[in-house]
């Protein structure tokens, strides 16, 4: 999958939680034909909880940025649980940070991730990128994750359902 653009990008993607949807750059939402443009810094998003369905390591690809491309891990899944979401915007101009006590992603979801670390089943912590994987390298087909942080470049799910959620802005 090296280069490709993310496909599968659905409009409630674009809706609220994709990086470009806080950071000003165009969603999928609104340009329709096109692949979604990340943000110029992929924001950050913590979550105290990360259980994931389906789970799958989908490979390293390229998504489109405002500065070019950047290289992203790819993870797959039917369905992921997030609890006490935050994401924070963090490209030096207004920053935005949505929060939610809980986040559900539905259907086909895709992760487009800079970075990924987290503790599997609150024990083994490790810390991905595209640029390596821990050693040995664990691709793991786990049931959850704990004090996960994540370096979000896109989003795309059929289905996203908060409960709580709070905007804040600078």
């Amino acid at each position: 999958m090296p280069n490709a653009p993310p496909v599968g990008t659905s409009p409630a993607a674009g809706a609220a939680f994709t990086a470009s949807a806080f950071s000003g750059a165009p969603t999928a939402a609104s340009t329709a034909a096109a692949a979604p443009v990340a943000a110029r810094i992929p924001p950050t998003v913590t979550t105290s909880l990360f259980a994931p369905q389906g789970f799958a390591l989908a490979g390293v690809t390229q998504v489109p940025t405002v500065d070019g491309p950047l290289k992203v891990l790819v993870l797959k899944m039917r369905a992921a649980s997030l609890r006490d979401y935050r994401l924070r915007t963090r490209d030096g101009r207004d920053e935005y940070a949505p929060a939610a006590a809980s986040l559900d992603l539905r259907g086909d979801v895709t992760l487009y991730l800079t970075r990924f670390s987290g503790c599997i089943e609150g024990l083994l912590c490790v810390t991905f990128s595209p640029d390596g994987l821990p050693a040995p390298p664990v691709i793991p087909p786990f049931v959850f994750m704990t004090r996960v942080t994540a370096e979000q470049a896109l989003v795309t799910s059929d289905v996203i359902v908060t409960e709580g959620l709070r905007l804040e802005a600078s």
